[in-house]
C-alpha cells in the first residue's frame, strides 16, 4: 500500500448529518462521511478509483499522487 499525504477539506451539511470532503491536493476528488472513520474509508475508495480512472485514461496525476523516491537525510544544526 502507498500512502499520500493529501490536505482534506470537510465541510458539516446539517441537513444530511454528513461531512462532504474535497481536497486542494486532488481537485477530482469527491466524497463525504458521518465520521473520521468513514471519511478515511471513503477518500482511500476515492483515491484509489480515480487513480485507476487516470492511469486507464493516460492522464497526469495530481502531484500529491505521484510517485516519488524519498531518503532520510540528518543534518547538524547548530544550537
Amino acid at each position: 500500500m502507498k500512502l499520500y499525504n493529501i490536505r482534506l477539506n470537510l465541510e458539516w451539511d446539517e441537513a444530511s448529518q454528513t461531512y462532504s470532503v474535497t481536497s486542494p491536493d486532488v481537485p477530482e476528488m469527491f466524497t463525504f462521511g458521518r465520521n473520521l472513520a468513514e471519511i478515511q474509508r471513503n477518500v482511500q475508495e476515492a483515491v484509489e478509483l480515480l487513480l485507476e480512472v487516470l492511469d486507464e485514461r493516460g492522464e497526469t496525476r495530481p502531484v500529491a499522487l505521484q510517485p516519488f523516491e524519498s531518503t532520510e537525510l540528518m543534518l547538524p544544526v547548530p544550537a
